[in-house]
């Protein structure tokens, strides 16, 4: 399988984003010309305090909404990052020990192969003594009883050797595995956070339907010249703009966590 590119990655992450409740501001309004000249006119019609309450209301909406949408950015920013990030970690993770273990592997099964032509001669010396034996050689059965001896050590140093490779070859398979399993738990984490990050979304889509309600009932009473009940929806609107907001201030610092776990990840991979 071929690796996936930087590029890939932040492509993948800007179409996901891009289909996500935080790609644009989440319940931007503006007036249309034709509602924003009715509304101009009902303050000029009202009372000094109640117009000057008109225009602080929608100029704060104005600001928040503008915030909204610095928000989106920071959150989809650090978003990019992390998902690149953990992309990145998960791979380090996948790949940590590989050489060393590539290594210990290989030399257990070299050093197996090396001893392949002592083993098959002690088998040979072996199958000549039984037939030395069959025959009541007693020449060559003291002959190859002293070979054999000697032969025998040899193969018990050769096992030996064998052993200690595999046994360091499992050992290190064994503490890599248990090092993986760790770090792979403490990345975890973050889907902990992500369902949190989730069920904000879920209240921002939720907050959003109710400004985009009100944001119809505004323009109503807007073209009806009714001042009391358009001061009272923009202060509404702004309402929820704030829950929205804090949602999102939510989302980025679960954000920052994520982003703090992957370098608590990273840091201990770097130190094994």
């Amino acid at each position: 399988m071929r690796p996936i590119s930087r590029l890939t990655v932040m492509l993948l992450v800007l179409v996901l984003t891009i289909t996500s409740p935080l790609a644009v501001s989440a319940a931007a309004f503006e007036f249309t010309v034709t509602a924003k000249t009715a509304f101009d006119k009902m303050k000029a019609a009202a009372d000094k305090t109640t117009a000057a309450k008109l225009t602080g209301q929608y100029t704060d909406l104005q600001s928040v909404q503008k915030q909204d949408i610095e928000w989106d950015t920071k959150i989809n920013t650090l978003h990019y990052r992390n998902e690149e990030s953990l992309l990145s970690t998960r791979k380090r993770i996948k790949e940590m020990d590989a050489e060393h273990l590539l290594k210990l592997e290989s030399a257990a099964v070299q050093t197996k192969k090396k001893y392949q032509s002592l083993f098959i001669f002690y088998d040979t010396l072996n199958q000549q003594l039984k037939k030395a034996k069959s025959k009541k050689d007693k020449t060559s059965i003291s002959l190859l009883n002293s070979q054999i001896e000697v032969t025998k050590a040899a193969v018990q140093l050769a096992k030996l050797d064998i052993k200690n490779k595999e046994t360091a070859h499992k050992s290190a398979k064994t503490a890599a595995a248990d090092k993986t399993k760790k770090l792979r738990a403490l990345l975890a984490d973050t889907d902990t956070i992500k369902v949190k990050i989730k069920a904000a979304k879920s209240s921002i889509s939720s907050t959003k339907k109710q400004f985009t309600t009100e944001a119809t009932i505004l323009n109503q009473v807007v073209r009806k010249g009714d001042a009391t009940a358009s001061h009272s929806s923009l202060i509404r609107l702004n309402a929820y703009m704030k829950q929205i907001s804090e949602q999102k201030q939510k989302i980025y610092a679960f954000e920052q966590q994520i982003t703090s776990i992957i370098a608590k990840t990273d840091a201990q991979i770097a130190s094994r």
